[in-house]
């Protein structure tokens, strides 16, 4: 026996022996962020994403021993992209390799995700040859560690549409050089074409402001600054940025008569951005000029001029930034983060900037890439077919250049400063300085975190007697359920049989309820007292977290965003009750109605529950298409025609925007779920209606009741129960409601639909403040409580009933 379980014993030692031979060929995986900087799909075919991919085909050629792989999970389009890596973070799925870029910067060390480089770079320091001064002292500017690398470097500039400058009749060698030329040129190109801005600002979120921090420097302002105690605060609220809005309001809302004509605005504020461009309905607008090749797109590149910035009062500044790797801070195996560098150390290297370059050359773009790079890699000849403007604007800008907010809590600055964007177009006749103040003071609430400390001070003086009021009040009421709930378990024992051993029950019935409070505890209550703790504490990922009392609690009823969240998730509740509450009892009576056909329209009415509420969100956002070609924009067109035909006037087709304008937004998200939800719901009313005894129908009809009689009299008080039942799942459901909206609007247009829910997500995983979102989902939850014990209380009042059988 002892012969074998050696043997047996040995073979195991082989195995685990052969397997780990095995591992050490193989090669090291390391999984980088995806989007639109990972490895491109095989099946791209646009430049830039062949010349990537030839650069990461060449790493995995000259470092076979190294797999790069892109992460997966989910992945959020638009301004939202950036949150996928920080819920990545959150799950415990991130990459090893992720991008960071200058607003992100400090958030992401704060948090503990970026690994230091120093003592990686002291082994190569040529990596650091390449890099801009500006950018340098800004990876540097955290604690004097370096924590990312960048693999490319960008400044904002003008481009311009050379063609359109000829149609005006411009002068495409000679850009505007100050906003009075910009703003005369901008004029001149709108009128040149129908349907042609001479200027445009992405209206999407996060692009307004964008582009406007350019102006805001240009007239002398700045986004943020540090202040002594480390703490960045929002100094947009000056006569500077007042200027800067001033110019932007002037842009993209005055109009101008012209030989009888009415034009403008000179700048357009689209979604549709950049197909805006690539149609040629756009003469001017900023974009980056990297520092290795010029932003490319479908226009010919002989059409496109790129400039420095128009200078403001204050000179000619612009954007720069740049595309950095970092290493995440969990990599912890010595080979893995051997291969996490070699793939850094390469994608910034001249080897890869050579790659990228032969590439663009044999793609005939050569008049894109810059010149520097043309002349060191053997392409003299070819150095003269680039714009000599691109030339001397590429030098300008990289000179010029001030870097995009980099301080701590700045990820999500464009977010915010969109307010001012939208408010100075909405608002024409309210002062900027008085937008540009509110705005500041939600940055410093929202995103910075500061407050003055004799101001906090007060607020948590305030938020102590609350809290010691709200526990007295709550023990009080605890202790009187308690009592009643101890004079309901005395009369156990009038309810047992005679002779039976009380205690024996009561034992009973907890071993038959232990399996269900056991579940109710690990997954339900568990979960709710840690979020309770993270309410008091500044909690991050991976740095731990720190008491902080009932500061949360202070941010989130002081901060005006909160309110109003608040307020649009009672409109959005009320909207739906009001339109959807009734619609699925009214359907449910149709279909008990209706001779023939009931099999077919239930299943039709049912079919919106076998379909995901994304994909419902998303199809409604294609029906809600702001062009006069839209679904709901056509259906509408149609009667409209009519009348206008009738009354013998020209139709104007309509093109509302519907997701764009404050006024009709909120209905428009909420319509997609009462018509996804209307049609199920019928279906339970529909089953309730057969437990109406038909006697009492045929009782109403003898006494010469009408249907509206029959229906107020006998329908609606046989369905009180469920309608009760109901009206809670909807009422609590819609206070949860973040889906549609999140795809629809996004919380916009000038947080018109901005709902709790999605202050709540937002502030979670593109703030990273946990602890404020865990505060505001517990007063949520409160309310919910409340109102979940109200209705509890109604529903114990209520007998049911069975009816009886026929």
């Amino acid at each position: 026996m002892r012969k074998w379980i050696g043997l047996l014993l040995i073979g195991l030692a082989s195995l685990c022996m052969a397997q780990g031979d095995a591992g050490e060929g193989k090669p090291t995986t390391i999984r980088m962020m995806a989007a639109t900087l990972g490895l491109p799909p095989p099946n791209a075919t646009d430049p830039r994403s062949l010349a990537r991919r030839a650069v990461f085909d060449e790493f995995h050629r000259m470092h076979p021993e190294v797999r790069v792989v892109n992460a997966g999970g989910l992945e959020l389009p638009g301004e939202k992209a950036e949150s996928n890596f920080l819920m990545s973070m959150a799950g415990d799925t991130a990459p090893d390799v992720f991008y960071v870029n200058f607003r992100q910067y400090y958030n992401y060390i704060d948090q503990g995700f970026c690994r230091p480089l120093d003592d990686l770079i002291a082994k190569d320091p040529s990596v650091m040859t390449l890099v801009n001064p500006t950018i340098l002292d800004i990876i540097k500017s955290y604690d004097g560690k370096i924590y990312s690398l960048p693999f490319f470097q960008v400044a904002q500039g003008l481009y311009y549409r050379k063609d359109h400058f000829v149609e005006a009749g411009l002068d495409p060698r000679k850009p505007p050089k100050t906003w009075a030329e910009f703003y005369e040129y901008g004029q001149r190109l709108t009128e040149s074409a129908p349907g042609r801005s001479g200027f445009a600002f992405s209206g999407n979120p996060q692009g307004q402001a964008y582009h406007w921090i350019n102006l805001l420097w240009q007239a002398g302002g700045e986004v943020v600054q540090p202040t002594d105690s480390g703490v960045w605060r929002a100094t947009v609220a000056t006569p500077e940025g007042a200027t800067a809005l001033d110019f932007y309001r002037k842009l993209t809302t005055e109009k101008w008569q012209k030989d009888g004509k009415s034009f403008g605005p000179m700048a357009s504020v689209v979604t549709t951005y950049s197909q805006d461009i690539a149609a040629g309905k756009v003469s001017m607008w900023f974009s980056y000029s990297q520092d290795t090749v010029l932003s490319t797109s479908s226009i010919p590149p002989s059409l496109i001029g790129i400039a420095p910035m128009p200078a403001g009062p204050a000179g000619s500044f612009n954007e720069i930034n740049a595309g950095m790797w970092a290493i995440n801070a969990n990599v912890k195996d010595p080979k893995k983060l051997e291969a996490c560098w070699k793939f850094i150390e390469f994608f910034v290297s001249q080897k890869a900037a050579k790659i990228s370059t032969d590439k663009f050359v044999d793609f005939g773009m050569a008049n894109l890439v810059n010149p520097d790079l043309l002349q060191k890699f053997g392409y003299e000849k070819l150095v003269a077919t680039v714009d000599p403007g691109y030339i001397e604007a590429n030098k300008k800008l990289f000179s010029s250049g001030k870097p995009e907010p980099y301080g701590r809590n700045c990820a999500q600055v464009y977010t915010v400063l969109d307010t001012a964007m939208d408010l100075a177009r909405v608002e024409p006749d309210r002062p900027t300085i008085d937008i540009l103040r509110q705005v500041q003071g939600e940055m410093d609430q929202v995103l910075l975190g500061y407050t003055p400390k004799e101001v906090m001070q007060v607020r948590r003086t305030w938020a102590l007697g609350i809290l010691i009021a709200v526990t007295l009040i709550g023990g009080f009421l605890v202790f009187r359920a308690f009592k009643n709930a101890a004079k309901e378990l005395e009369m156990v024992d009038d309810r047992l049989p005679k002779g039976a051993d009380r205690a024996r029950a009561l034992r009973f019935i907890g071993w038959c309820l232990a399996p269900a409070v056991v579940s109710l505890l690990v997954w339900a209550y568990y979960p709710l007292l840690k979020g309770l703790v993270i309410a008091f504490q500044d909690y991050r990922v991976l740095q731990g977290a720190s008491f902080v009392g009932l500061d949360n609690f202070i941010d989130v009823f002081t901060q005006p965003i909160f309110w109003k969240s608040l307020m649009n998730s009672f409109i959005y509740v009320g909207l739906t009750i009001g339109i959807g509450f009734f619609l699925p009892i009214f359907l449910a009576i149709a279909l008990n109605e209706i001779p023939r056909f009931k099999l077919l329209f239930r299943t039709v009415f049912y079919l919106p529950a076998m379909t995901s509420p994304i994909v419902i969100a998303f199809l409604w956002r294609q029906i809600y298409d702001k062009s006069e070609v839209g679904v709901l924009n056509s259906l509408l067109n149609i009667p409209l025609e009519w009348v206008s035909a009738i009354k013998g006037i020209e139709h104007v087709p309509l093109a509302l925007d519907w997701l764009g304008s404050p006024e009709l937004a909120m209905l428009a998200v909420v319509i997609p779920g009462i018509w996804a939800g209307a049609g199920p719901g019928s279906i339970l009313y529909l089953a309730a209606l057969k437990n109406i005894p038909d006697e009492r129908y045929e009782a109403a009809d003898l006494d010469g009741a009408s249907w509206w009689h029959k229906i107020r009299y006998i329908t609606f008080p046989g369905l009180k129960a469920l309608m009760l039942i109901n009206f809670l799942g909807v009422f609590i459901a819609g206070f949860k409601a973040m889906e549609n909206i999140f795809i629809l609007t996004g919380g916009g247009p000038n947080r018109a639909t901005r709902v709790i829910g999605l202050e709540v997500w937002e502030n979670a995983f593109m703030f990273l403040k946990f602890g404020y979102a865990t505060a505001a989902a517990w007063v949520l939850g409160a309310i919910l409580i409340g109102f979940t014990m109200i209705q509890i209380k109604h529903l114990t009042r209520m007998k049911f009933t069975a009816a009886a059988s026929k």
